[in-house]
Protein backbone atom coordinates (compact mmCIF):
# COMPACT_ATOMS: atom_id res chain seq x y z
CA UNK A 1 0.00 0.00 0.00
CA UNK A 2 1.43 3.29 -1.18
CA UNK A 3 1.40 5.41 1.88
CA UNK A 4 1.57 9.43 1.57
CA UNK A 5 4.67 11.03 3.51
CA UNK A 6 2.60 14.27 4.12
CA UNK A 7 -0.12 12.22 6.27
CA UNK A 8 3.48 11.04 8.20
CA UNK A 9 4.93 14.26 8.90
CA UNK A 10 3.51 14.88 12.54
CA UNK A 11 0.53 17.62 11.58
CA UNK A 12 -2.95 17.82 11.60
CA UNK A 13 -2.92 20.03 8.40
CA UNK A 14 -1.85 17.58 5.38
CA UNK A 15 1.16 19.47 3.42
CA UNK A 16 -0.53 19.39 0.24
CA UNK A 17 -3.67 20.39 -1.77
CA UNK A 18 -6.83 20.98 0.22
CA UNK A 19 -10.07 20.68 -0.57
CA UNK A 20 -12.60 23.41 0.40
CA UNK A 21 -13.63 21.40 3.24
CA UNK A 22 -10.48 20.36 4.15
CA UNK A 23 -9.69 23.95 4.26
CA UNK A 24 -12.38 24.77 7.12
CA UNK A 25 -11.45 21.81 8.87
CA UNK A 26 -7.59 22.87 8.79
CA UNK A 27 -8.75 26.67 9.99
CA UNK A 28 -10.40 25.02 13.08
CA UNK A 29 -7.31 22.73 13.85
CA UNK A 30 -5.38 25.65 13.98
CA UNK A 31 -7.14 27.23 16.83
CA UNK A 32 -7.46 24.11 18.73
CA UNK A 33 -3.41 22.95 18.39
CA UNK A 34 -2.14 26.41 19.25
CA UNK A 35 -5.05 28.42 21.33
CA UNK A 36 -2.61 30.66 23.00
CA UNK A 37 -0.70 31.37 20.11
CA UNK A 38 -3.47 32.25 17.97
CA UNK A 39 -5.85 33.57 20.47
CA UNK A 40 -3.97 35.91 22.16
CA UNK A 41 -2.97 38.60 19.49
CA UNK A 42 -6.50 38.27 18.20
CA UNK A 43 -7.94 39.45 21.49
CA UNK A 44 -5.42 41.96 22.03
CA UNK A 45 -6.24 43.75 18.75
CA UNK A 46 -9.80 42.89 18.90
CA UNK A 47 -10.03 44.54 22.52
CA UNK A 48 -8.70 48.00 20.97
CA UNK A 49 -10.95 47.64 17.95
CA UNK A 50 -14.03 47.08 19.87
CA UNK A 51 -13.17 49.60 22.72
CA UNK A 52 -12.34 52.57 19.94
CA UNK A 53 -16.07 51.48 18.62
CA UNK A 54 -17.67 51.39 21.16
CA UNK A 55 -16.51 54.91 22.70
CA UNK A 56 -16.88 56.51 18.79
CA UNK A 57 -20.63 55.49 18.98
CA UNK A 58 -21.08 56.15 22.13
CA UNK A 59 -20.50 59.91 21.52
CA UNK A 60 -21.16 59.86 17.99
CA UNK A 61 -24.87 58.48 18.90
CA UNK A 62 -25.99 59.77 21.73
CA UNK A 63 -25.04 59.87 25.66
CA UNK A 64 -25.23 57.22 28.31
CA UNK A 65 -29.07 58.80 29.01
CA UNK A 66 -30.24 58.74 25.24
CA UNK A 67 -28.00 55.61 24.27
CA UNK A 68 -31.36 52.83 23.93
CA UNK A 69 -32.73 50.48 21.39
CA UNK A 70 -34.89 52.96 19.93
CA UNK A 71 -32.62 55.43 19.43
CA UNK A 72 -30.48 53.11 17.47
CA UNK A 73 -33.18 52.25 15.04
CA UNK A 74 -33.55 55.94 14.56
CA UNK A 75 -30.23 56.69 13.69
CA UNK A 76 -29.64 54.40 10.51
CA UNK A 77 -27.27 56.63 9.05
CA UNK A 78 -25.00 56.79 12.24
CA UNK A 79 -24.97 52.92 12.82
CA UNK A 80 -24.44 52.59 8.73
CA UNK A 81 -21.17 54.86 9.05
CA UNK A 82 -20.04 53.01 12.49
CA UNK A 83 -20.89 49.67 10.55
CA UNK A 84 -18.70 50.66 7.90
CA UNK A 85 -16.16 51.89 10.08
CA UNK A 86 -16.17 48.48 12.06
CA UNK A 87 -15.96 46.09 8.69
CA UNK A 88 -12.84 48.10 7.68
CA UNK A 89 -11.04 47.71 11.23
CA UNK A 90 -11.91 44.11 11.31
CA UNK A 91 -10.55 43.49 7.75
CA UNK A 92 -7.60 45.09 8.94
CA UNK A 93 -7.20 42.49 12.22
CA UNK A 94 -7.92 39.90 9.94
CA UNK A 95 -5.50 40.66 7.27
CA UNK A 96 -2.96 41.38 10.28
CA UNK A 97 -3.82 37.47 12.11
CA UNK A 98 -3.15 35.86 8.40
CA UNK A 99 -0.02 37.36 8.08
CA UNK A 100 0.61 36.30 12.04
CA UNK A 101 -1.11 32.38 11.70
CA UNK A 102 1.20 31.65 8.37
CA UNK A 103 4.29 30.70 10.28
CA UNK A 104 1.91 28.97 13.21
CA UNK A 105 0.16 27.00 10.19
CA UNK A 106 3.56 26.22 8.45
CA UNK A 107 4.69 24.69 11.39
CA UNK A 108 1.66 23.00 12.23
CA UNK A 109 2.15 21.37 8.56
CA UNK A 110 5.18 19.46 10.04
CA UNK A 111 4.14 18.65 14.11
CA UNK A 112 5.96 21.58 14.84
CA UNK A 113 4.78 23.03 18.48
CA UNK A 114 3.97 27.01 18.41
CA UNK A 115 3.70 29.51 21.30
CA UNK A 116 3.26 33.12 21.72
CA UNK A 117 6.57 33.45 21.44
CA UNK A 118 7.40 31.59 17.93
CA UNK A 119 4.82 33.72 16.66
CA UNK A 120 6.41 37.00 17.42
CA UNK A 121 9.82 35.46 16.43
CA UNK A 122 8.67 34.46 13.35
CA UNK A 123 6.61 37.77 12.32
CA UNK A 124 8.55 40.57 14.18
CA UNK A 125 11.12 41.28 11.45
CA UNK A 126 7.99 41.56 9.03
CA UNK A 127 4.89 43.88 11.13
CA UNK A 128 6.14 46.64 9.25
CA UNK A 129 5.30 45.31 5.57
CA UNK A 130 2.40 43.16 7.30
CA UNK A 131 0.89 46.73 8.48
CA UNK A 132 1.71 48.19 5.02
CA UNK A 133 -0.35 45.49 3.28
CA UNK A 134 -3.53 45.41 5.77
CA UNK A 135 -3.61 49.24 4.91
CA UNK A 136 -3.46 48.92 1.61
CA UNK A 137 -5.58 46.13 1.42
CA UNK A 138 -7.96 47.05 3.99
CA UNK A 139 -8.28 51.29 3.63
CA UNK A 140 -6.56 51.17 -0.06
CA UNK A 141 -8.89 48.94 -1.14
CA UNK A 142 -12.52 50.91 0.11
CA UNK A 143 -11.09 54.05 -1.49
CA UNK A 144 -10.13 52.87 -4.98
CA UNK A 145 -13.55 51.48 -4.84
CA UNK A 146 -15.36 54.67 -3.82
CA UNK A 147 -13.43 56.76 -6.69
CA UNK A 148 -16.46 54.96 -8.81
CA UNK A 149 -18.96 57.23 -6.87
CA UNK A 150 -17.03 60.44 -7.29
CA UNK A 151 -19.61 61.23 -10.86
CA UNK A 152 -22.56 60.70 -8.05
CA UNK A 153 -21.19 62.63 -5.48
CA UNK A 154 -20.13 65.59 -8.13
CA UNK A 155 -23.62 65.67 -9.68
CA UNK A 156 -25.77 65.05 -6.44
CA UNK A 157 -23.13 67.63 -4.13
CA UNK A 158 -23.49 70.13 -7.05
CA UNK A 159 -27.17 70.16 -7.02
CA UNK A 160 -27.12 68.87 -10.50
CA UNK A 161 -30.64 66.78 -12.11
CA UNK A 162 -32.22 64.72 -9.42
CA UNK A 163 -32.68 61.46 -11.88
CA UNK A 164 -29.57 61.33 -12.95
CA UNK A 165 -28.27 61.37 -9.46
CA UNK A 166 -30.20 58.58 -8.88
CA UNK A 167 -29.50 56.77 -11.80
CA UNK A 168 -25.65 57.11 -11.09
CA UNK A 169 -26.37 56.34 -7.61
CA UNK A 170 -27.92 52.96 -8.64
CA UNK A 171 -25.35 52.29 -11.14
CA UNK A 172 -22.12 53.21 -8.98
CA UNK A 173 -22.40 51.65 -5.64
CA UNK A 174 -23.23 48.33 -7.18
CA UNK A 175 -20.03 48.97 -9.20
CA UNK A 176 -18.23 50.18 -6.11
CA UNK A 177 -18.52 47.41 -4.40
CA UNK A 178 -17.69 44.84 -7.42
CA UNK A 179 -14.64 46.87 -7.97
CA UNK A 180 -13.94 46.11 -4.13
CA UNK A 181 -14.44 43.19 -3.73
CA UNK A 182 -12.19 42.35 -7.53
CA UNK A 183 -9.32 43.93 -6.03
CA UNK A 184 -9.19 42.59 -2.00
CA UNK A 185 -9.36 38.69 -3.45
CA UNK A 186 -6.83 39.56 -5.86
CA UNK A 187 -4.80 40.52 -2.99
CA UNK A 188 -5.36 39.28 0.10
CA UNK A 189 -2.77 36.34 0.11
CA UNK A 190 -0.02 39.22 -0.03
CA UNK A 191 -0.22 39.57 4.03
CA UNK A 192 1.02 35.87 4.55
CA UNK A 193 3.08 35.94 1.46
CA UNK A 194 5.13 39.06 3.07
CA UNK A 195 5.69 37.03 6.14
CA UNK A 196 6.24 33.64 4.74
CA UNK A 197 8.36 34.81 1.63
CA UNK A 198 9.95 38.12 3.74
CA UNK A 199 9.98 39.75 0.60
CA UNK A 200 8.40 43.65 0.05
CA UNK A 201 4.83 44.94 -0.09
CA UNK A 202 5.15 45.34 -3.84
CA UNK A 203 7.02 41.84 -4.03
CA UNK A 204 4.01 40.36 -1.98
CA UNK A 205 0.97 41.74 -3.68
CA UNK A 206 2.86 40.70 -7.08
CA UNK A 207 2.85 37.23 -5.60
CA UNK A 208 -0.53 37.13 -4.80
CA UNK A 209 -2.00 38.47 -8.06
CA UNK A 210 -0.26 35.29 -9.42
CA UNK A 211 -1.39 33.09 -7.21
CA UNK A 212 -5.23 33.94 -7.49
CA UNK A 213 -4.76 34.33 -11.43
CA UNK A 214 -7.02 31.75 -12.77
CA UNK A 215 -8.45 30.58 -9.33
CA UNK A 216 -9.81 34.00 -9.04
CA UNK A 217 -13.91 32.54 -8.55
CA UNK A 218 -12.57 29.76 -6.30
CA UNK A 219 -11.03 32.00 -4.20
CA UNK A 220 -13.69 34.28 -3.77
CA UNK A 221 -16.15 31.87 -2.95
CA UNK A 222 -14.29 30.31 -0.30
CA UNK A 223 -13.94 33.50 1.13
CA UNK A 224 -17.33 34.17 1.11
CA UNK A 225 -18.12 30.68 2.59
CA UNK A 226 -15.82 31.70 5.08
CA UNK A 227 -17.68 35.14 5.82
CA UNK A 228 -20.92 33.63 5.75
CA UNK A 229 -19.93 30.61 8.24
CA UNK A 230 -18.12 33.36 10.84
CA UNK A 231 -21.23 35.84 10.16
CA UNK A 232 -23.26 32.91 11.74
CA UNK A 233 -20.72 31.87 14.65
CA UNK A 234 -20.45 35.41 15.60
CA UNK A 235 -24.14 36.07 16.16
CA UNK A 236 -24.12 32.93 17.96
CA UNK A 237 -21.47 33.64 20.31
CA UNK A 238 -23.03 37.18 21.27
CA UNK A 239 -26.49 35.81 21.81
CA UNK A 240 -25.39 35.26 25.79
CA UNK A 241 -24.38 38.27 25.96
CA UNK A 242 -27.48 40.07 24.70
CA UNK A 243 -29.76 38.21 26.60
CA UNK A 244 -27.53 38.96 29.61
CA UNK A 245 -27.84 42.54 29.23
CA UNK A 246 -31.97 42.71 28.20
CA UNK A 247 -32.15 40.60 32.14
CA UNK A 248 -29.86 42.88 33.75
CA UNK A 249 -30.78 45.77 32.59
CA UNK A 250 -33.98 46.13 30.38
CA UNK A 251 -35.03 47.09 26.61
CA UNK A 252 -34.45 50.91 27.93
CA UNK A 253 -31.39 51.21 30.22
CA UNK A 254 -30.93 54.41 31.67
CA UNK A 255 -27.69 56.03 33.54
CA UNK A 256 -25.33 53.78 34.92
CA UNK A 257 -27.29 51.16 33.07
CA UNK A 258 -26.71 52.20 30.26
CA UNK A 259 -23.11 52.41 30.32
CA UNK A 260 -23.00 48.54 31.94
CA UNK A 261 -25.28 47.51 29.30
CA UNK A 262 -22.89 48.83 26.82
CA UNK A 263 -20.25 47.40 28.38
CA UNK A 264 -21.23 43.89 28.66
CA UNK A 265 -22.13 44.12 24.51
CA UNK A 266 -18.59 45.38 24.06
CA UNK A 267 -17.42 42.35 25.49
CA UNK A 268 -19.66 40.02 23.77
CA UNK A 269 -18.46 41.73 20.66
CA UNK A 270 -14.99 41.31 21.68
CA UNK A 271 -14.90 37.34 22.57
CA UNK A 272 -16.93 37.26 19.20
CA UNK A 273 -14.74 38.69 17.12
CA UNK A 274 -11.72 36.99 19.18
CA UNK A 275 -12.65 33.99 17.86
CA UNK A 276 -13.51 34.31 14.40
CA UNK A 277 -11.00 36.43 13.02
CA UNK A 278 -8.44 34.04 13.72
CA UNK A 279 -10.73 31.51 12.03
CA UNK A 280 -11.21 33.82 9.01
CA UNK A 281 -7.42 34.77 9.15
CA UNK A 282 -6.50 31.01 8.91
CA UNK A 283 -8.82 30.54 6.38
CA UNK A 284 -6.56 33.10 4.16
CA UNK A 285 -3.09 31.76 5.21
CA UNK A 286 -4.14 28.42 3.93
CA UNK A 287 -5.47 29.52 0.87
CA UNK A 288 -1.71 31.01 0.45
CA UNK A 289 -0.23 27.50 1.09
CA UNK A 290 -2.78 25.80 -1.00
CA UNK A 291 -1.87 27.88 -3.84
CA UNK A 292 1.87 27.48 -3.88
CA UNK A 293 1.22 23.37 -3.51
CA UNK A 294 -0.98 23.91 -6.68
CA UNK A 295 0.84 26.31 -8.70
CA UNK A 296 4.23 25.60 -7.44
CA UNK A 297 4.51 21.60 -6.26
CA UNK A 298 5.94 23.44 -3.20
CA UNK A 299 4.10 20.33 -0.46
CA UNK A 300 6.65 17.72 -2.91
CA UNK A 301 9.63 19.83 -2.59
CA UNK A 302 8.98 20.01 1.28
CA UNK A 303 8.31 16.15 1.54
CA UNK A 304 11.55 15.63 -0.32
CA UNK A 305 13.63 16.76 2.47
CA UNK A 306 15.46 14.68 5.23
CA UNK A 307 15.06 17.34 7.69
CA UNK A 308 13.18 20.31 8.57
CA UNK A 309 15.19 23.34 9.66
CA UNK A 310 13.95 24.89 13.21
CA UNK A 311 16.47 28.16 13.71
CA UNK A 312 15.83 29.13 10.01
CA UNK A 313 12.08 27.58 9.41
CA UNK A 314 10.96 30.25 7.07
CA UNK A 315 13.76 29.83 4.57
CA UNK A 316 11.69 26.96 3.83
CA UNK A 317 8.98 28.86 1.98
CA UNK A 318 11.57 31.70 0.26
CA UNK A 319 11.07 31.74 -3.22
CA UNK A 320 14.97 30.84 -4.68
Amino acid sequence: MRVDRAELLGGEIPLRPLSVSETLDAALAVLRRSPRAVLGPAAAMVSVLQILLTVTGYFFIGGSDEYTPGLLLRSVGGQLTLAGIGAVGSALVVLVLAGLLAPVIARSSFGQPVAFRGVWRDARPRLGGLAAVAAVLGLGVPLLGALVLTPFVVVAGGGGPTPLAVLLGVLGFPLMLVVAVWLYTRYVLAAPAVVLERRGVRAALATSARLVGGQWWRTFLLLLLTAVLTAFMGMILQVPFLVGGMLFFGMEPEGWQAVAALAVETLGQIVSLTVVAPFDAAVIALLYLDRRHRREGLDLELQQRDEVPDEDFLALWARR
